[in-house]
């Protein structure tokens, strides 16, 4: 399973102050801490409130590259800070970097498109468009499809578009796992993508959402999600995680499980 570090987030009050003090040393050890923790790729979003957001995305990327290879997600909303993001990422021979995200809104279109044709960006794509997120899953698969036929008329193939179903609270919609579900298995079974999701919505204004969450996890690992966007360093999580993978037949003789384990990387 494809783990996306979340945590590297100028919207969460730590990193906001971080990246306002240009506190390298904070983000630095975040960074690691991700990726010692299992992150495969790290997402850099530098949206502050009143900061520049060019200047920042910049600053964030140069720090991380500093201290790991480790592939990064470009995630702006920013047009503008996505390019200069996507720049900075692959200056002086560094990896092509995924972009967070692209949709069926025109908006962004415009904004990821252009990248994705010149670098060949592996992309995030969400399940909405001008109207909104589609209430059924038949809707959500119908905008996967229209961003499966984008991308591939920009030159990605096409298993390098991440496809997020999107979740919104049970609280608020008894049925809004369901329907997550739903849209996950229909784009499972008929378009060659992959997918991917930041499922932690769905327990939002509940008691225990950490439990929530890793039961919502295991559900979309039995459909057969390729990959989630989650704070790696929660080692309850991650236990769940590689007990997944090891279950998935992912983990030949459950070695990374063992080797977790051993080194006190998670907690059951």
């Amino acid at each position: 399973m494809l783990l996306m570090g979340e945590s590297i987030n100028g919207t969460r009050k730590a990193v906001g102050e971080a990246i306002q003090n240009r506190d390298a040393e904070f983000i630095k050890a975040l960074a690691l801490e991700q990726v010692e923790a299992g992150a495969s790729i790290l997402d850099i979003n530098g949206g502050v409130a009143g900061g520049d957001e060019n200047a920042d995305i910049v600053w964030l990327i140069e720090t991380v590259r500093s201290v790991t290879d480790t592939q990064l997600m470009v995630d702006s909303a920013s047009p503008e800070a996505l390019t200069v993001g996507v720049e900075a990422c692959i200056k002086d021979g560094g990896k092509v970097p995924f972009i967070n995200s692209i949709s069926m809104e025109q908006a962004r279109i415009d904004a990821v498109i252009p990248q994705v044709e010149k670098h060949k960006c592996p992309v995030v794509g969400l399940c909405m468009n001008d109207d909104g997120i589609p209430e059924t899953a038949e809707g959500r698969f119908e905008v996967a499809s229209q961003i499966c036929e984008l991308v591939d008329k920009a030159g990605l193939p096409t298993k390098d578009l991440w496809v997020d179903p999107l979740v919104l609270a049970v609280s608020a919609d008894g049925e809004a796992a369901n329907i997550t579900m739903g849209a996950l298995k229909l784009i499972k079974e008929k378009l060659p993508v992959s997918t991917t999701g930041g499922l932690s919505n769905v327990s939002f204004g509940l008691p225990n959402r950490g439990l929530l969450n890793r039961t919502f996890v295991s559900m979309c690992a039995g459909i057969g999600i390729d990959g989630i966007i989650v704070d790696v360093r929660n080692k309850q999580m991650m236990a769940t995680v590689r007990a997944i993978e090891a279950l998935r037949g992912e983990d030949a003789y459950c070695g990374g499980y063992l080797k977790c384990h051993r080194e006190g990387l998670f907690e059951a």
